[in-house]
């Protein structure tokens, strides 16, 4: 059941992606099979922020992208578009989904996703209690905390600033994140 929360005037859609226990492991393990082949862009307090891998070694990622695709359309309204590659007008060479790889005493600083997303999602592949809620800040606002369970999703407006709280379990909290954008694509200058 799809649950829609109302956030300082944002809607935040929080969802169960059917069939998490086929898909999930299966996932896990084409991540752990090319963990050797990650790609990283960015450190924020000594940890690798995201990491990355290419959509054809990781071919399962469809499954909570096309989900979320349609979550958006259901939920929110939302056309977009799934792209395994960079923008064709992008100076980013990473692809616009990655894996978060929390380890304990890891957290996820505040930041927000705004370059030409229309919708931000983040979908737990593999966490414990105490792992580290999700949590979106507004000015004016109590912090909204979202707990972390396997399978679950969370697709959001990608202006919301979010972190991840401390991870506080001794196992590794693995999540996949990724933008959605918008259908059509903005045109690139001719």
């Amino acid at each position: 059941m799809n649950k829609v929360l109302n956030f300082g005037g944002e809607r935040i859609v929080v969802a169960q992606v059917p069939e998490s226990e086929v898909w999930i492991p299966r996932l896990l393990k084409e991540m752990d099979t090319n963990r050797k082949n990650i790609g990283r862009s960015h450190k924020i307090r000594g940890r690798w922020e995201n990491s990355y891998l290419k959509e054809d070694l990781v071919p399962t990622i469809r499954v909570p992208m096309r989900f979320a695709r349609n979550l958006g359309k259901e939920e929110l309204g939302v056309l977009s578009v799934i792209l395994f590659k960079p923008l064709p007008f992008s100076s980013d060479q990473f692809p616009p989904f990655w894996f978060n790889l929390a380890q304990g005493g890891e957290e996820t600083g505040l930041h927000d996703h705004v370059d030409q997303a229309i919708l931000s999602c983040v979908v737990y592949l593999d966490c414990k209690e105490d792992s580290g809620n999700l949590f979106f800040r507004m000015k004016g606002e109590d912090d909204l905390e979202v707990l972390p369970e396997v399978g679950k999703m969370i697709l959001f407006s990608p202006c919301l600033r979010h972190g991840v709280r401390q991870n506080r379990s001794e196992s590794e909290r693995i999540s996949l994140a990724f933008n959605l954008f918008p259908f059509p694509l903005p045109a690139v200058d001719l």
